[in-house]
């Protein structure tokens, strides 16, 4: 077992796909597949789950997972360590939600990108939930989700705050709750915490909790937001240069409307010069 080992295991284990973690690290596919075999054989039990297309983790795998990824972060500090100009380089993922990753970190990935080009900087989007689940399982180095967080394991840091609207067709008429209420509540995920800002504020007024609708894609949800199938909640970042025209916004009362977006990492991970240059290109405060 050696530390090439590792680094092929978990782009593997992060990709979930073998000739995605071999074109991602520059190798020949059946070289992956030897190591992995190799480090199976190694240990004695069985990293994955092998099917047509894609990999999961075994319990084991999960298991060995959080393991490998503190031994590549502890090597990567040694390396570090002894370099002077600890110049950021290797591998990047940062997770983010949907709403976050399209208004807001454009602009800081081209920076980024800009002044760091040894970096290989990579973006995963899936909702809160998902990404605090990828941050402890060790499958990114951060993330933005909403917050507050406040879980021990994660070192949470401000960011900024969204401001929460309800989403209609346009209409020239007077809004009026009772309009809306058999409609679909839209969404393009499960567990949305926007859409369940908007559901309390419904049960705490004394109506029952809309049903809701998945489609898919925050575009798709907003084209049939336009369409009039139904409303949805979003930050009025999302939607402030789509409105005119085509939707109507209205926003949600306090202290319903305000959700605080944060930064997260694993506690007990070195903060590499690749992650410590983003949060400083991000402007985030590192405690």
């Amino acid at each position: 077992m050696d530390i090439k080992s590792l680094e092929i295991f978990k782009a593997v284990a992060v990709e979930q796909n073998i000739t995605k973690a071999a074109e991602k690290l520059n190798y020949v596919q059946s070289n992956v597949t030897a190591r992995i075999q190799r480090l199976e054989k190694e240990l004695g039990v069985a990293l994955l789950y092998r099917s047509h297309k894609k990999v999961s983790l075994t319990p084991a795998g999960r298991e060995f997972l959080q393991h490998a990824t503190k031994l590549l972060n502890d090597f990567e500090e040694a390396v570090e360590s002894v370099n002077p100009s600890s110049m950021p380089r290797g591998s990047l993922r940062i997770g983010a939600m949907e709403s976050t990753a399209s208004t807001h970190l454009p602009l800081i990935f081209a920076r980024y990108h800009e002044r760091f080009p040894e970096v290989q900087l990579s973006m995963y989007m899936a909702p809160t939930v998902d990404q605090i689940e990828d941050i402890l399982a060790y499958k990114s180095d951060g993330a933005f989700v909403d917050g507050p967080v406040l879980h021990p394991e994660i070192i949470e840091s401000p960011v900024l705050e969204e401001s929460l609207v309800l989403i209609t067709g346009y209409s020239t008429e007077p809004f009026v709750l009772t309009s809306i209420l058999h409609k679909p509540l839209l969404s393009s995920f499960e567990h949305c915490i926007y859409l369940g800002r908007w559901q309390r504020w419904l049960e705490n007024n004394g109506h029952q909790p809309m049903k809701v609708m998945e489609y898919g894609t925050l575009e798709g949800v907003l084209k049939c937001v336009e369409h009039g199938l139904g409303v949805t909640v979003l930050p009025m970042s999302m939607v402030e240069s789509r409105t005119e025209g085509r939707l109507n916004t209205y926003p949600l009362e306090d202290p319903y409307r305000v959700v605080p977006t944060v930064f997260i990492r694993r506690r007990d991970t070195y903060r590499t010069a690749a992650l410590s240059r983003f949060m400083e290109t991000a402007g985030i405060v590192i405690p």
